[in-house]
């Protein structure tokens, strides 16, 4: 009979996030207090006490990758992943389930989404940089996310928009890598920029 030997590793975590043992799952990215976690095709999910994204995901390098805004789930304090495609959130104060659709094709009636892309003037840039999209809603956002998650800038998106490097009090941020987010009710894009 042959043996074998398992190795293992046991991670445990706390509500508050605490961990004592683990390999990169806790990189400082800044989060206020977090719930629960998930790992899907090398990113981080975690389930945050966050007001306008209690869902937020990151690369194993701490990097901002994705979000679910609070418009689409109020709170979450529990996660797991169905497969690629469907993250499953439980909000246990609201005592509801959520089943996420991580990459909408489709919308309700069958009809298929228009195209829509996310562009920008030059990158990485020193002064201004114009975003530019097609295929959003008259309704979309602009939003720009330093690489800890926190929002820098929101603003109404119509097809471009330029930016001068500046925070939302008017403040000039620092050189770096930014997340651009453009959003309406049916698609989301993320496009990474670095300010030189």
């Amino acid at each position: 009979m042959d043996s074998y030997t398992l190795n293992e590793t046991v991670e445990r975590y706390s509500y508050t996030g605490s961990i004592q043992s683990g390999p990169y799952l806790f990189q400082p990215i800044g989060l206020p207090v977090f719930y629960d976690i998930g790992y899907n095709n090398g990113e981080i999910w975690f389930a945050c006490d966050d007001s306008d994204s209690p869902i937020k995901a990151f690369n194993t390098a701490g990097a901002l990758t994705g979000y679910v805004m609070d418009t689409v789930v109020p709170a979450a304090n529990g996660l797991c992943f169905e497969d690629s495609r469907f993250l499953w959130a439980s909000d246990i104060h609201a005592d509801r389930l959520y089943r996420i659709d991580l990459n909408p094709t489709g919308i309700a009636g069958g009809g298929v989404l228009a195209g829509h892309s996310l562009s920008c003037s030059m990158n990485p840039f020193y002064s201004i940089v114009t975003v530019s999209g097609e295929g959003y809603a008259p309704d979309a956002v602009l939003e720009v996310f330093d690489l800890s998650g926190r929002m820098v800038l929101s603003a109404p998106f119509n097809g471009t928009f330029t930016w001068s490097g500046c925070s939302e009090a008017g403040d000039q941020v620092s050189p770096g890598a930014y997340i651009v987010v453009v959003r309406d009710g049916l698609h989301r894009e993320n496009l990474s920029l670095v300010r030189l």
